[in-house]
């Protein structure tokens, strides 16, 4: 009886892992989750669109980014988060949640997934961005499930 328990175990350790790894983990990760409204004022807006005008993925030393390798790729980087901020933009009004900002983070996401790992993870920082001008305190791991296939916040 403790065998097939054990079995068990290490059989769902091994489903975990190989979902984390494939990326399938990203796909059924859940944003609707400890939903919550955002608080949505004209400062806020403001805020969004001033981050949308910001030429994107040039040298970050705040977060030892180098920049995009060719103009090619910081376009159509760039293209990706302002399109997201420009789906927030129209969406945040009518829909102040934190469930539908996730959903439009995951949406961006999906679409950003060839990227260089350089590029991911400068697309992340724009994420945190735009949560901490929307006082999202976390993703609810949705970020590192993305990016490494694990929700490492729930181990450290």
């Amino acid at each position: 009886m403790v065998l097939k328990f054990f079995a068990a175990g290490v059989f769902l350790v091994g489903v975990a892992i190989a979902a984390g790894v494939s990326g399938a983990t990203f796909y059924f990760w859940p944003t609707f989750l400890a939903d919550e409204a955002v608080v949505v004022s004209p400062k806020t807006i403001e805020a969004l669109a001033s981050l949308r005008a910001e030429r994107k993925f040039l040298v970050d030393q705040s977060s030892f980014y180098f920049g995009a390798p060719n103009e090619a790729i910081r376009s159509s980087a760039q293209r990706s988060v302002d399109d997201l901020l420009d789906v927030l933009l129209v969406e945040l009004p009518k829909h102040p949640q934190r469930s539908m900002v996730l959903a439009k983070f995951k949406d961006a996401m999906a679409s950003f997934s060839l990227a260089e790992s350089e590029e991911k993870d400068q697309f992340l920082v724009y994420l945190q961005r735009i949560m901490k001008v929307l006082g999202m305190p976390g993703s609810g791991e949705l970020l590192n499930v993305w990016r490494y296939g694990f929700p490492y916040g729930w181990f450290i």
